[in-house]
């Protein structure tokens, strides 16, 4: 991208996988006169600058991926207790010793 182009993204959070990152991503597209179009979210609009309302949406959006990892986390430790456990079905039968007809 050069001087004067416009990078847009769905959602501020598309920037980079944590606050700090957006932040870094932000900072240097500002500083090489690269303008941030964001479509959705409370940060929607044009930006040639950093600004409080952009710094907010990423800390936002940096709260919601880690209470969603944390929410993951909790349903995968309670399937577990409950004797559930996720992943693929073993191709090979404790029985047999062989590979299961329908594993190709």
């Amino acid at each position: 991208m050069r001087d004067g182009d416009t990078l847009t993204v769905q959602e501020v959070d598309r920037l980079g996988r944590n606050l700090l990152e957006g932040l870094i991503v932000l900072n240097d597209l500002f500083q090489r006169g690269i303008a941030v179009k964001v479509l959705e979210g409370i940060a929607a609009g044009e930006h040639t600058e950093r600004s409080l309302i952009l710094d907010l949406a990423l800390a936002l959006s940096e709260d919601r991926r880690r209470d969603i990892v944390r929410k993951t986390k909790n349903g995968l430790e309670a399937a577990r207790r409950r004797g559930r456990v996720g992943g693929r079905r073993p191709v090979v039968g404790p029985a047999l010793g062989s590979v299961s007809p329908d594993a190709k």
